[in-house]
């Protein structure tokens, strides 16, 4: 007969590697998740601030809206009501009753430069970094 380890107690232990090495490796897994989450959540509550919408009426009407504060806006413009909507840092025709609807097709406003307009309202809206 030869002198062997029991198995049980190679497997026991082998076992028990294991599991250390799978319980570190969710632990790290977590981690790098709550990072993600926390990064990404930072990054969407930040969005927009240092940012404003100039909303041009033509004839030099204009307005200047922060983009930091959730609001809603409506304009009386002649034929049109337009419905401006600024939420989460950005900006967006919501409803226009022009007959064609294209400016709510520009989507959400949250970048300097970024422009949108409702030509039959002749309502443009253009979000610039404010000056500091």
């Amino acid at each position: 007969m030869s002198t062997r380890e029991a198995p049980e107690n190679a497997s026991g232990s082998k076992g028990l590697k294991t599991w250390m090495k799978n319980l570190i490796f969710a632990a790290v897994i977590l981690v790098l998740a709550a990072a993600l989450y926390f990064g990404v959540r930072a990054a969407h509550s930040s969005k927009g601030s240092g940012l404003r919408a100039t909303v041009d009426f033509g004839d030099g009407i204009t307005e200047t809206l922060p983009l930091d504060t959730d609001h809603d806006y409506l304009y009386d413009v002649g034929n049109y009501v337009v419905h401006l909507q600024v939420k989460d840092g950005a900006i967006a025709f919501l409803d226009s009753q022009c007959p064609d609807h294209v400016c709510e097709q520009f989507g959400w406003l949250d970048k300097d430069g970024a422009w949108a307009a409702c030509v039959p309202a002749g309502v443009y809206v253009v979000v610039e970094t404010t000056a500091e």
